[in-house]
């Protein structure tokens, strides 16, 4: 596609909207809200980005460091990011986005300074922990009190607990893919002719690619992103609702993704450990909640893995049936321990400090 050199693009205001009932002509131009489109600048999308990062123009730096601002914080400083007109709530800290704005700018677009700028800063750095008082005078953190939290986005929770059990693609780039997904669901709202009637399952690596990669079929998106609030993708959505349903926690402890993912941390950790129970549950705890558990959390795990342990032991068919979830094929030999341990990992992944950023 290209330009066309023997007219000017143009449009008409419709009457009422109807097409055939033209009025005045309307050409390239921007709102008379903001700064003007400087003359030099040719009147197409060339134009049009030039003078959305012009000096002059303040909207864009200021946009743009907003919704980076939520994806770090959770919210942004103007938390209707999809709205800065007069229909938006207005910024909690204005100064701090008009500084921002201009910090983003002068470095010159730098978006790796900007992140790093954010999450090494004092707000970012508090503790998430919350006292009365705090929840008294700031019960939505719109104050910035204390440190972040709020919950994944689907893409990443997935994307987190692959990295965790080391199952995670590194690879870059490349074709969609097609993951574990439930049986029948194209089938359900295709027609008969469509090329994605049926949807096949990938192998290999690409099971195990980064969610951003998912083949996503707009009538049937992916269950598992679904569930956790990822849009359809049919519309632009700048700001996900998070919601909190028992179907997320079904998700994550019974999707063949995730009890796959625990199998493979937990087999790792029995290698890693040795034999020893604490170590094994300090290499789960470890790559999950980037810490180890304290004296009283250790004896509630062990406890649960005692008892996954004394079943598995009396039911070795259920074992081998834990064990063969999932493409990747598991570790031969101690099954009832590998299953008990896969159990207690999978708990784990699914505790609110694992599914919480």
């Amino acid at each position: 596609m290209q330009e066309r050199t023997d007219s000017k693009p143009m449009a008409n205001i419709l009457y009422r909207g109807q097409y055939d009932q033209l009025r005045e002509k309307v050409e390239p131009n921007v709102p008379a809200a903001l700064p003007p489109l400087p003359e030099s600048f040719p009147r197409n999308r060339l134009g049009l980005a030039r003078w959305l990062v012009e000096p002059s123009n303040p909207l864009m730096a200021r946009v743009t460091v907003n919704r980076f601002w939520q994806e770090v914080f959770g919210t942004g400083i103007v938390k209707t990011s999809e709205d800065f007109g007069s229909q938006g709530q207005p910024p909690t800290h204005p100064e701090l986005l008009d500084w921002l704005a201009a910090e983003f700018r002068e470095s010159g677009w730098d978006v790796k300074r900007l992140f790093k700028l954010m999450v090494t800063s004092a707000a970012y750095r508090q503790s998430a922990l919350a006292s009365e008082e705090k929840l008294k005078l700031d019960p939505d953190n719109r104050l910035l009190s204390r440190g972040p939290r709020f919950r994944m986005d689907g893409e990443m929770v997935r994307d987190c607990a692959l990295s965790a059990s080391g199952l995670l693609t590194p690879k870059i780039g490349g074709p969609s893919v097609k993951p574990y997904q439930p049986d029948g669901i194209w089938e359900a709202v295709a027609m008969e002719g469509s090329n994605t009637r049926f949807y096949k399952r990938d192998a290999g690596e690409k099971l195990y690619r980064r969610s951003l990669y998912t083949f996503w079929k707009r009538s049937a998106p992916p269950p598992s992103m679904d569930i956790f609030n990822a849009p359809t993708r049919e519309t632009c959505t700048v700001r996900r609702e998070r919601t909190n349903t028992p179907l997320q926690a079904l998700v994550t402890l019974n999707d063949p993704q995730f009890v796959e993912a625990a199998r493979h941390l937990a087999q790792r950790a029995l290698q890693e450990g040795r034999g020893n129970f604490d170590r094994q549950l300090d290499y789960i705890t470890l790559h999950l909640l980037s810490r180890t558990f304290q004296p009283a959390e250790r004896v509630i795990v062990m406890r649960a893995f005692q008892d996954f342990l004394n079943y598995y032991a009396s039911h070795p068919e259920d074992a081998r049936k834990l064990l063969s979830v999932g493409e990747s094929k598991p570790e031969e030999g101690a099954e009832a321990d590998s299953a008990a341990l896969t159990m207690v990992a999978n708990q784990i992944m699914n505790l609110d400090e694992a599914l919480n950023k």
